[in-house]
């Protein structure tokens, strides 16, 4: 059987083929490329394989994932936003075409997203709905899209834990609550409150890695701009100080861990997939 890898980039393929041959498909195309992990669709895919079930249906819908995270991506690179010029090992989408184009990509992204979820009549009628309900609440007004305003509003302020907390809560760990539960979905889990949880630790682990990651390294290893500082944004590291973003990486590491063991998914993909996310190094 194919990698995960490849059924995505296959599924990419397939996407990308339905656009019509214009500016706004290559522009689409470029930023869906790059050294983008593929993250948010591989999690969704790795609960449905981890429960003994046939991913091939839900590739689509783990499609949709991606498109909404790059659409993100892309919006918020813009110079109304964060102003980045690198994302993804390459010039941000703006850069490399004009504004206009990005923020079209986005809008086509966004509203994809949604159509490949639709769109799959393979799946059941009823999981379709609440995949779209999960991802539609999980990106929206109280969601992602009210992240990145906070996180905007941010700028150049001190801020408590709580706020910073908050912050990543709704821009980073909600797309990838999204993701874990569509795949617990469709994995028929009862559960999802557990999945939940279990996403949110990450997704503040992750935000936290991110941000050490930031001090230690430089753009052209992890591919990004550090806008952070140059917008004077609050990170964890500025925060609590390297050990103190370690120790909290660490705490949160851990309560992930007994999470997984709680919903019995020791030893399964999913729970490889977390220890390569442990280990990242961009």
């Amino acid at each position: 059987m194919k990698n995960v890898d490849v059924l995505l980039q296959e599924t990419t393929q397939s996407y990308l083929d339905t656009r019509p041959e214009s500016t706004l498909k290559n522009a689409i195309a470029y930023a869906l490329g790059g050294t983008g992990k593929k993250l948010r669709p591989k999690l969704m895919l790795s609960i449905i394989q981890s429960r003994g079930e046939d991913m091939k249906p839900y590739l689509n819908a783990a499609l949709a994932l991606e498109l909404v995270h790059t659409y993100s991506l892309v919006h918020d690179d813009l110079p109304a936003m964060d102003d980045d010029d690198l994302r993804r090992g390459q010039a941000t989408t703006h850069i490399k075409f004009d504004e206009a184009t990005a923020i079209l990509v986005g809008d086509a992204l966004l509203s994809d997203a949604f159509h490949l979820i639709t769109g799959a009549e393979e799946i059941d009628t009823e999981i379709r709905l609440t995949m779209v309900d999960i991802l539609s609440k999980k990106i929206g007004s109280s969601g992602m899209v009210y992240g990145q305003a906070l996180d905007i509003e941010s700028e150049g302020k001190t801020l408590e834990s709580d706020d910073l907390m908050a912050i990543n809560l709704h821009k980073t760990s909600n797309l990838l609550e999204a993701a874990i539960m569509m795949g617990a979905v469709a994995a028929q889990e009862k559960s999802l409150p557990a999945y939940e949880s279990l996403a949110r630790d990450l997704g503040l682990l992750y935000q936290i890695q991110d941000d050490v990651l930031e001090a230690e390294s430089d753009e052209v290893t992890l591919g990004k701009s550090f806008s952070d500082d140059r917008r004077q944004k609050p990170t964890f590291v500025t925060l609590l100080g390297k050990n103190g973003a370690e120790s909290l990486r660490a705490s949160y590491a851990k309560r992930l861990h007994e999470k997984i063991t709680d919903l019995q998914l020791e030893g399964t993909e999913f729970e490889r997939l977390i220890e390569q996310i442990l280990k990242r190094t961009y």
